[in-house]
């Protein structure tokens, strides 16, 4: 079970490419704040794990600030977009383009 029609797209693709993942899987940071990643997949290639946030309602401003913040909070805690966090967006005029996605995906774990 997903939250939307976008998260569940991205679930289809991680499970077609038999990329094992965690769908809002808890991850404490230094802080020991808990917060929860749309996905935690697994780079089995380099035994790492990749934190991948979806963000789906970019067109709501207070949603947008909410995950800018979560984002700030994730580089505090070394984890950086492009080394161990994956970022996705969308909204009413930019839509989801799962094909670019996957582009991206395979490209960072070298598929």
């Amino acid at each position: 079970m997903v939250r939307s029609k976008s998260e569940a797209m991205l679930a289809d693709m991680y499970y077609d490419l038999g990329i094992p993942y965690r769908y809002e899987a808890e991850l404490r940071l230094n802080s020991g704040k808990k917060v929860y990643p749309d996905f935690t997949i697994f780079d089995v290639t380099r035994l790492r794990e990749i934190y991948h946030e979806h963000m789906g309602l970019l067109d709501d401003e207070e949603y947008r600030l909410h995950n800018l913040r979560k984002i700030a909070e994730y580089r505090k805690n070394g984890i950086f977009a492009g080394k161990n966090l994956f970022i996705t967006h969308e909204s009413s005029g930019c839509p989801l383009n799962i094909r670019e996605i996957e582009k991206c995906v395979r490209w960072l774990l070298d598929m």
